[in-house]
Parts: structure tokens; sequence; C-alpha cells
């Protein structure tokens, strides 16, 4: 018995021993250095780059092939007050193996590596999401807990966007790429909106065609200033954009005015996004819940907004139904450019959101699915 016992545990040992392996030299990725191999995966890191707890934060690159870059800016919530500091409205940490965190937040989508995709050989800077503050912030910032005890939330997102950015064009020669796309879903779609001029004025000012996508993003807020400013602690230059209640058009107004047609501006959403409806009620009455009326009043911010959106040369793709989302409250579902629904053309538009972003990086803008803002669900 004791050398059966025996036997097991050296297996187990074994297995242990091939787990950490794995998982320290296949699934971790190695540390960016000078001249990176293209075609591989690096983990970006910097002695000021942290997530909201203070951990260590990581951003992923990728050397490309090709002379173009896309710039990708993950999800997970927001944190705008001591109550959503509080509470599990935003993503807090990072994920610890690599390779998962990677797949975590490209889930077949734009910046994964599907056989085919035309972004397959740019090169790509992926930033996840652990900082609550849409990738913008530069404080600290004190609460409570619910058990009493004196905290700190790191807004610690343009930190480490900037260290990372410094690091990619230090070591990895990006100077100067013939196409960059910023982008982001969800908190990352605020993220693209509100850094967007600080890419391409501090890092890319020389490509040729430059191109911003917001994906799922927009939300009502009076105080959008002041949160940015007081809450996050966001550099001036981006704060001092937010002037009226609605973050994802003032940003996006800036860069029409400053880029004129040298910048293609693009914005896609579902038309009743049931999670966007859930925080704006939330912004709306202080209640993170979400009904059909909620929807409702989704969708009428969606209709008014684009009106506002085609004033600034913004090209838009509006869409519904996908595949893997039923709802019975007749809400639609969040996000799409981080996963596989990127790639397949709807019914209705006879075109997919990646032919879309495809055609407008080649000057092609066009508009689609607007009629279904006044769809009755």
């Amino acid at each position: 018995m004791k050398k059966a016992f025996k036997v097991i545990g050296i297996i187990l040992l074994i297995l242990l021993v091939i787990v950490v392996s794995v998982t320290f030299f296949v699934l971790q990725y190695p540390n960016l250095k000078k001249n990176p191999t293209v075609g591989k995966w690096y983990r970006v890191t910097g002695r000021e780059m942290k997530t909201s707890e203070g951990g260590k934060y990581r951003a992923f690159f990728k050397k490309g092939s090709e002379n173009k870059v896309m710039v990708y800016f993950a999800g997970g919530g927001v944190s705008i007050n001591e109550e959503t500091a509080r509470d599990d409205t935003y993503n807090t940490k990072e994920i610890f193996i690599d390779k998962l965190a990677n797949v975590t937040m490209n889930m077949g989508g734009l910046a994964s590596e599907v056989e085919g995709s035309p972004f397959e050989n740019w090169s790509m800077i992926l930033f996840p999401y652990a900082t609550g503050d849409f990738h913008a912030g530069m404080g600290e910032f004190h609460y409570t807990d619910k058990d009493g005890r004196e905290k700190i939330l790191y807004h610690n997102g343009y930190v480490n966007y900037t260290q990372t950015m410094q690091k990619v064009m230090e070591l990895a020669d990006m100077k100067n790429p013939e196409a960059v796309v910023v982008t982001g879903y969800s908190a990352g779609g605020f993220a693209t909106a509100l850094l967007s001029d600080d890419i391409f004025t501090n890092y890319f000012p020389n490509a040729e065609s430059k191109n911003v996508l917001v994906d799922a993003s927009l939300l009502l807020h009076d105080d959008w200033q002041t949160i940015a400013a007081d809450v996050w602690q966001a550099p001036k230059e981006i704060s001092d954009k937010l002037t009226g209640n609605n973050l994802t058009l003032d940003c996006l107004t800036a860069l029409h005015k400053k880029y004129g047609d040298d910048i293609h501006l693009l914005f896609d959403c579902s038309t009743r996004d049931g999670d966007l409806a859930k925080v704006q009620n939330y912004f709306d009455t202080g209640v993170m819940d979400v009904t059909e009326k909620e929807a409702d009043i989704y969708q009428q911010i969606l209709r008014d907004t684009i009106p506002k959106f085609k004033e600034i040369d913004v090209s838009l793709f509006i869409w519904d139904g996908v595949a893997w989302y039923d709802d019975p409250r007749n809400m639609t579902a969040h996000t799409i450019i981080a996963t596989p629904a990127v790639w397949l053309p709807f019914e209705e538009q006879k075109q997919s959101v990646a032919g879309w972003i495809t055609d407008a990086i080649n000057g092609r803008l066009r508009d689609y699915g607007l009629d279904l803002v006044d769809k009755q669900y």
C-alpha cells in the first residue's frame, strides 16, 4: 500500500511540474525586448504599471509583418464614485496567465489570430482592463469599503497605457506605420474615444490611414468632466474635451475638428444594448438593474445621437440580432469586435462589421443599419 501511495505521489509531482512548466514557458509570454520576433507575443511591463488593487499590470504586443498597427483596449466596467469603487462594477485585476488573458479579451474577434483576417499580419498593442477608469486615469481614489476599511483604488489606466506605448515605440521600431486602427469595446471603446488623439499626436502622427472605431460605448452622464478630472485624475487635455453629457460624442467631435478628413471615425452598437441600458439606468436612477423599459430608453438615446454623429462624419454600423444572444426582455447584445460575430455578415446589412472596418481603412466609408433604431421590438 505504501508503495502504491509513493507511486501516486510521484505521478502527481510529475503532473505538477508539467502544469507549472506549461504555464510559465508556454502560456506566459516573454518580456518585450529590442527587435522583437515577428509574429510572437510579448508582455509589456513597467514599474509604475498597476491594476486598481495595486497589483502588477501588463499589456501585450505582437510585431506584424505588415507596416500596420492596431491599438486595442479591452472593456470591463467603470468606477465613477465611492459606491462603484466598493461594488463589483469593473475588472479590478488581470488574469494571471498571459495567453488566457489574451484569449479572454479576444474571443475570436478583431485582434485574434484568425486565419484569413485582414489584420492577421498587423502589429498588435493590446491593453487588458483592470483600472475602472476607461484606461485614462492617473490618480488614487480613496474610499471606504463595505467593512469600513479605508482603501485606495488606483485609477492608473493612463500610466499603464503611456508606459506601454513608450516601450513599444522604443523597442519595436513602430514609428511610421501606413495604417493605424485604434479600437476597443465597452470601457475600451470609451478609452478609444478618449485616447485616440493622444495616440495620433504622440506616437503615430504620420500614419497615412488613421482610423478610430468605438464599439458599444455610449452613455450619458452630466458629470463626465468632473469624473475624469477629479475621480480618475485623467490628464487635463483629456478631461477638458468633455464639455457635455455624451463622452463619446465630445471626443469624436474633437477628433473631427482637429483632423478633419484625415481621420476615419467609426461607431457601432446594437440597438437595445442590455449592458449599456443597465449602466445608464444606474446613472439616471442609482439602480443597477435593467428591464425592457430601460432598453427602450437606450434605444431612444441611440436614435437621438445618430444625427449628431453624422454631423461630424462618423461612419455607423447599427445591428441587433446575433445567433448566440437571446434575451426575452427584448434587449440586444453588448459589443461585437471581441467576438467571432464580427466576421459574419448580418442579413439586413449584407455586410459584416469587419468588412465595414476594412472598407473604412481604405477610404470607403458607409453606414449600415440606421433604420434599426426605429424598429419596434
